[in-house]
């Protein structure tokens, strides 16, 4: 299995998405995974979505979704995104983590660093899964990206380090 790392935006308007864009001047506010299910012979999106974690048909997904860009990291993920997939699957999405990302942008603004104060343990938003899951493969345990890291923080970090 080859997983790639998604960055999308919803293509219908959708308010959640808008103050993403808007307060961390993101390309796309959506960041999610896809991987080749060979139980069902195709591909799957599984994401911190706002009815919860989830796994989606590709196709399915790309209907409600403009995909800004996929990206294969230069490390494999999969075996992080097992360990996402055990832990999260099925668990609400992480609304108040959400919230506390106003706090770390906040506190950018001022040019601090200042943790989310309200990032659960049970449930995850989407660059958060997106970041543990790298940090839970080898290669990238070293990560410098936090998980309070919003989706253009990651999708910078392909850009910069990656090569993207």
């Amino acid at each position: 299995m080859t997983t790639l790392i998604g960055f999308s935006t919803p293509r219908a308007f959708n308010p959640v998405s808008w103050l993403v864009r808007t307060f961390t001047a993101s390309k796309a506010s959506h960041a999610f995974f896809v991987y080749h299910d060979a139980d069902f012979d195709m591909d799957m999106v599984m994401e911190a979505h706002e009815v919860g974690f989830r796994l989606t048909p590709l196709e399915r997904f790309e209907k409600g979704n403009r995909i800004v860009k996929l990206v294969r990291p230069k490390n494999p993920i999969d075996s992080g995104l097992s360990l996402i997939a055990r832990r999260y699957l099925g668990s609400m999405y992480d609304y108040a983590g959400l919230i506390g990302m106003s706090v770390v942008m906040f506190g950018r603004f001022f040019k601090r660093v200042w943790r989310n104060p309200f990032r659960g343990s049970r449930s995850v938003y989407c660059s958060e899964s997106v970041v543990l899951a790298m940090k839970h493969s080898p290669g990238y345990e070293k990560l410098d990206l936090d998980p309070d890291s919003s989706p253009q923080d990651l999708y910078d970090w392909f850009e910069k380090v990656e090569g993207g």
